[in-house]
């Protein structure tokens, strides 16, 4: 008896093994990241989106493990961009990093960009725009380019990034708040190109970035006459702003990351939590002061909320 017992118990046991080894396994969430994450910016090399992406990506190299790489892809006005990060797989591999001028896109001709194709992921900076001439422009003051504006045939012509782009739209709002009516010339390919028009004489003026315009700035090339900012800004710190020259205009520009939406929360945090990490780096904090960038971090959850908000007003 004692015998036959013993195989029951080993027959038992036996079953158990096989049955447990046929059961399905419990489903693990994939391990992120898994690979390189790509990067993709929706302009060209130089401009303020650039500068940010490559000041955060040793950051987030460390914070993650692997390898943050940038792509330039400026194509058709950064449509060629979206439209990538728009039809990725959302796992979190593919990053996009814009300001508000992903929510001005389906108003310059590319009515399938869409916000809600984007998950939000962390808003990193907020930035301004400057009224900026070239260093041997005859106008040396606001006051005297916007005299000039208001009575010179042809209209005093700027460069921005193409309609309904953000460069676009805070020149627009800068002739509002000014009384003075521009002629618009496009550049598409990054705010260098405009500021390179600029210094050859194609164009009076461009409203841009102090940080895209740094370079040139500190070589002499280009003056600042302005700020559309409520403070002035660190780069050009003896430089008014607009407000002090009773012209009533500010164009504060936040710039963030996004992915495609979709993305786990899981793979969320992992991405917010890399992104805060790389933004309070010294190396990051140098390159923020150096720039004239203030940090401004928003949480994926708040900068989605935030986003949202924005596409409103």
């Amino acid at each position: 008896m004692q015998k036959k017992s013993l195989i029951a118990a080993s027959l038992i046991i036996m079953i158990q093994v096989f049955l447990s080894g046929c059961a399905s396994p419990v489903a693990e969430s994939p391990k992120f990241p898994a690979k390189d994450i790509v990067f993709i910016i929706p302009r060209g090399v130089g401009g303020g989106n650039d500068l940010t992406v490559r000041a955060l990506i040793p950051g987030m190299n460390k914070a993650l493990g692997i390898n943050v790489v940038a792509e330039n892809k400026p194509a058709a006005k950064g449509l060629a961009a979206a439209t990538e990060i728009m039809n990725a797989v959302p796992d979190g591999h593919k990053l996009y990093f814009n300001s508000q001028t992903l929510l001005l896109m389906p108003y310059g001709g590319m009515p399938n960009v869409k916000l809600e194709k984007f998950q939000p992921v962390a808003q990193v900076v907020e930035d301004t725009g400057a009224v900026i001439v070239a260093a041997n422009s005859p106008y040396h003051t606001l006051a005297e380019l916007i005299e000039a504006g208001k009575k010179k045939e042809p209209k005093l012509s700027v460069a921005h990034n193409g309609i309904g782009g953000l460069w676009h739209l805070a020149a627009s709002q800068f002739s509002k708040a000014a009384k003075i009516d521009f002629h618009y010339v496009a550049y598409t390919t990054s705010g260098m190109q405009m500021l390179e028009a600029l210094v050859d004489g194609e164009v009076d003026l461009c409203i841009i970035s102090p940080v895209e315009s740094k370079p040139l700035i500190d070589s002499g090339k280009v003056r600042v006459l302005a700020v559309l900012s409520d403070h002035r800004h660190s780069v050009v710190p003896n430089v008014p702003t607009c407000k002090e020259e009773s012209v009533d205009a500010s164009f504060p520009v936040w710039r963030g990351v996004f992915t495609t939406m979709g993305v786990s929360e899981a793979t969320l945090e992992v991405l917010e939590k890399a992104i805060r990490s790389a933004v309070e780096t010294e190396e990051f904090k140098s390159f923020a002061h150096n720039n004239g960038l203030p940090i401004k971090f928003r949480g994926h959850r708040e900068f989605q909320e935030f986003a949202y908000e924005q596409r409103e007003v």
